[in-house]
């Protein structure tokens, strides 16, 4: 993981996420991005990367989840990217994760 550069603001956090997803609603994305802020559980660089690999596998995550926000995006992106196989869960949600995991486009 390369080093961060930028601050981690919320007004830096608001831009990746547009970056990454611009047709989603100013209000979603402006929300998303204050509980990112809150929860500091991304680095800044940690966000764009998940950002950048959840852009490019949207469609793939929708098969496995009917009912995607922003929030469950990045929740999804986060467990898959960072998180160890242990702490997935349930084994539904490990058997998706996995899934998911072996078909991400990097």
């Amino acid at each position: 993981m390369r080093p961060n550069i930028y601050p981690r603001t919320l007004e830096n956090i608001k831009a990746v996420l547009l970056f990454y997803f611009p047709k989603i609603s100013h209000g979603e994305i402006n929300a998303s991005a204050e509980k990112v802020y809150d929860q500091r559980k991304f680095k800044l660089n940690e966000l764009e990367y998940c950002c950048e690999v959840l852009s490019k596998n949207e469609s793939l995550i929708r098969e496995y989840y009917k009912s995607l926000d922003l929030n469950i995006l990045l929740v999804v992106g986060y467990s898959v990217l960072f998180e160890d196989e242990k702490r997935w869960g349930s084994t539904s949600r490990r058997e998706k994760l996995k899934s998911i995991k072996a078909g991400l486009v990097i």
